[in-house]
């Protein structure tokens, strides 16, 4: 919206440019509304779709020239701007449209255009004078903008708080439907027509969460995923401030950590099917529980924690075994070293593969090795699976 570029005028009510611009405002409100609306239709056509759109924007429009007056003849600044109903519906119905909020504000730019542009003209016509016609429009264009500034921004509020309510209330529903299929009591068919999504393909469940997330960043870590994987489908439901959980079918999801920061992804595996959806949701779940209270990265597979899984119904077995087996290699001062183990297994005792993947010469995966069987009170042997899953219980040993 333009600025004056002039600061509050203690001018009284009286004051003969105000009055001037009431008597003006007063004998042309069915005219300055008209084209008020003219101005809003040209510069948004979009919040125009219907009849109803036609009515409630010209109610709207007609709403506002009452406090306008009352503006103008206000010396005092306000804070805020109490919207009248009719302004208030329509700034509720384009957030339930789904209107750009852009085309709200850009609509009360068009608006207050048309006011200065008349105004102004009526001033040239009248013939005052120079300094006249000078105060006038400094008085008042003051006043003015004072007004639709508060007053766009009250339609603003209104406008996102409806877009909150109606995101609460789909998110709400949604999860009612995931709900009742997890429980294998909805309707498939209707299920798949609520939720956008065909059971018929492969699923990956996954979680995004942070401690401190917003449903902003939520929404566009989702909106990454979705970018970053290229799905033939995907539907999220958030799960509390805090997360949100979700299915996809295809893609990868390897730089999804990039522009992230602060959040974390749990994926189950993919599975086939109606039964693949549920499958795949418990172990996205499970992961993101341990991965909360075991595992660091920003993302976390199901593979990835599989034996913490099956082992965390009975840490009271699991952890000592673990302890018994690795030794002093289980005290968190070794992390590097356990880490290097761990993935010099999974590349089947490579120390140049191993290498590659810890971004270091073989050289230094050696003599860790070295350091490493030093610290093992069993034999250091890639082949041994007895190893493997001591070291996939390694975080059960610190709790």
């Amino acid at each position: 919206m333009p600025n004056s570029g002039t600061g509050a005028r203690s001018t009284t009510p009286s004051h003969p440019p105000i009055a001037e611009f009431v008597t003006w405002l007063d004998q042309r409100v069915a005219r300055i509304v008209d084209d008020m609306y003219a101005a809003v239709v040209a510069a948004t056509p979009s919040v125009v779709r219907d009849d109803e759109d036609v009515r409630l924007l010209r109610e709207a429009l007609d709403s506002h020239m009452p406090l306008l007056r009352d503006a103008a003849q206000s010396a005092t600044p306000r804070v805020g701007v109490q919207l009248g109903r009719p302004a208030e519906r329509w700034s509720r119905r384009l957030a339930r449209a789904e209107t750009d909020l852009a085309d709200l504000v850009l609509a009360y730019d068009a608006a207050a255009d048309v006011i200065v542009a008349t105004f102004a003209a009526h001033l040239r016509e009248s013939g005052v004078s120079d300094a006249r016609r000078a105060d006038a429009l400094e008085t008042v264009l003051d006043r003015l903008f004072r007004y639709l500034r508060t007053a766009c921004a009250a339609a603003t509020a209104a406008y996102v708080q409806e877009r909150e309510l109606l995101r609460q209330r789909d998110a709400s529903d949604l999860r009612a439907v995931i709900v009742d299929v997890l429980a294998g009591t909805a309707d498939s068919t209707a299920a798949e027509a609520r939720l956008g999504y065909r059971f018929a393909d492969t699923h990956a469940a996954f979680v995004i969460w942070g401690s401190h997330a917003t449903s902003a960043e939520l929404d566009r870590a989702v909106a990454r995923l979705r970018a970053v994987a290229r799905p033939r489908q995907l539907v999220a439901v958030p799960d509390g401030p805090t997360a949100v959980h979700g299915w996809f079918s295809g893609g990868d999801v390897e730089a999804w950590m990039s522009g992230t920061s602060g959040l974390r992804l749990a994926l189950g595996s993919p599975h086939p099917g109606l039964a693949g959806f549920r499958a795949s949701h418990r172990e996205a779940a499970e992961t993101c529980k341990l991965a909360t209270r075991w595992v660091d990265g920003p993302v976390v597979r199901f593979d990835d924690v599989v034996v913490l899984a099956l082992a965390d119904g009975t840490p009271g077995l699991a952890a000592p075994w673990a302890t018994a087996r690795l030794g002093a290699l289980a005290d968190p001062a070794h992390s590097d070293l356990l880490q290097t183990l761990r993935i010099w297994l999974a590349e089947l005792g490579s120390p140049t593969h191993a290498a590659r993947r810890l971004t270091v010469h073989p050289n230094t995966v050696v003599k860790r090795l070295e350091r490493i069987a030093a610290l093992l009170p069993v034999p250091l042997d890639p082949r041994s699976a007895v190893l493997r899953v001591a070291v996939e219980l390694a975080p059960l040993t610190r709790g």
